[in-house]
């Protein structure tokens, strides 16, 4: 063997080896994500979908943002291969005891604290997997951790809330300010009893929103620049 025949295997030798030390360090792409935790009639539904679309239009051919709300139970019970019938004992509330125990009991299902926890993992896996829009269900305290992450927070007045609502479902205005008080309730007890956090906790957030200041193109605007700015770092 010549000099340069053994001199180019052992570079290559060492590249390999090199390739192979450096692998278990070697930084992973991080992808994007939005939470959105919202007040009832705030808005949260029509700025995912505006996000969505807007984030789309721009997106490359091979990425899609997908919006997860109500969906997101189902997709969890599809992947752990359970009943999406189940999804009715998993609202966004806190876990009803009586369910659980009548459900164990019988041997229906597992219990609905571990399905809720299998809910928890399904949001960390797209927020992972990046692209993901996240509503509700405590997402931002589920993927906290979760590096690529944009965590938003919309709040409105009282009055204005109730107004949204009252037009959105055809309710008297005082109807409308029991249902909002009502669900952002439930909201609060969910993220309680499954995070033991306050849903109101501004240091999760990385930015507020009030709607009935700053419009929903305006905030979609506003998330779709902090996701380009975090998608070329």
């Amino acid at each position: 063997m010549n000099a340069h025949t053994y001199f180019a295997r052992a570079d290559s030798y060492l590249n390999v080896q090199w390739s192979e030390f450096r692998s278990p360090w070697a930084a992973k792409k991080v992808r994007p994500f939005i939470t959105i935790s919202r007040e009832s009639g705030s808005g949260g539904t029509s700025l995912a979908r505006a996000l969505a679309r807007a984030l789309n239009a721009k997106a490359a051919d091979d990425v899609s943002w997908t919006i997860y709300e109500g969906n997101l139970v189902k997709k969890m019970l599809r992947e752990n291969r359970l009943s999406t019938g189940l999804d009715r004992f998993l609202p966004e509330d806190r876990i009803s005891e009586v369910h659980s125990s009548v459900g164990e009991w019988v041997g229906l299902h597992p219990s609905l604290w571990e399905l809720t926890q299998k809910t928890v993992e399904t949001m960390a896996g797209l927020a992972r997997s990046g692209h993901a829009i996240l509503v509700g269900r405590g997402a931002n305290f589920a993927t906290a951790e979760i590096p690529g992450g944009l965590h938003v927070r919309l709040v409105a007045p009282v009055d204005y809330r109730a107004r949204y609502i009252s037009r959105l479902y055809g309710l008297t205005e005082s109807e409308a300010l029991a249902y909002n008080a009502k669900r952002d309730a439930e909201r609060s007890r969910y993220v309680a009893s499954i995070f033991g956090k306050k849903v109101t906790e501004e240091s999760v957030h990385d930015l507020v929103i009030n709607t009935s200041r700053i419009s929903i193109s305006e905030a979609v605007a506003q998330i779709a620049t902090l996701i380009q700015a975090r998608s070329t770092r």
